[in-house]
């Protein structure tokens, strides 16, 4: 990484929420997993548009822009197309058991409309949803829920899933992919933030036999 990359003082080991800092200039932040399945909670059974929209964001790691360009063609054999922003790499992801569950419910509440994009404007008719609304929407819930005043923007579901992959188990490079970043290092600052990952590893090797031992210790 050409950046140094310094983990954030904590004052209890229990905390909800870590901090890194690649940077004077910059902090990523990220929900843990309750905090996340609590903002879910918020949003209203009735809502289908909402309730499919940030489940998207977070499983895909989305930037808001890339969520409202999602076109229903985009959905086809239980996969979805993803143009990422900013130089990002698109690509083709499966699509969640909870999201196609999402999904179904959604597009049957849509009834004839034919709007080409999938999160279609309230407002606009058949125009797609925009950036500034999906903002105003994740504050209102992010609001319900309680979540920290300083995660109340919508970019933090995609810090979340990244640091949430790597506890699953994912390495740097597969977290690279699903974000569709093109440098590593852009993924590296999520590693800095857990190691779980590393003491899985590490709890494995202690068993295994490729190791060299040291019978004079």
């Amino acid at each position: 990484m050409g950046k140094s990359v310094k983990m954030a003082p904590r004052n209890d080991k229990t905390a909800q929420m870590r901090l890194i800092e690649p940077s004077a200039s910059r902090q990523v932040t990220y929900l843990v997993k309750s905090e996340v399945e609590r903002f879910f909670d918020v949003i209203p059974a009735a809502n289908a548009r909402d309730r499919l929209l940030f489940d998207v964001i977070y499983r895909y790691g989305l930037r808001r822009k890339e969520a409202a360009i999602i076109r229903r063609e985009y959905l086809r054999d239980g996969r979805i197309w993803i143009t990422r922003e900013k130089g990002g790499i698109s690509g083709e992801y499966p699509i969640h058991p909870a999201t196609r569950r999402l999904l179904w419910t959604y597009l049957a509440s849509l009834g004839e409309d034919e709007s080409h994009y999938l999160f279609v404007s309230r407002q606009s008719g058949n125009q797609p949803i925009s950036a500034s609304t999906i903002y105003g929407l994740f504050r209102r819930y992010a609001d319900a829920a309680d979540l920290p005043v300083d995660r109340r923007h919508p970019h933090v579901l995609r810090h979340s899933i990244a640091v949430h992959l790597m506890n699953a188990g994912w390495d740097a490079a597969d977290v690279q992919d699903w974000l569709g970043h093109r440098d590593i290092a852009s993924t590296m600052v999520y590693a800095a933030v857990t190691n779980r990952r590393r003491e899985q590893k590490y709890e494995e090797a202690l068993l295994s036999d490729e190791i060299a031992a040291n019978d004079a210790s």
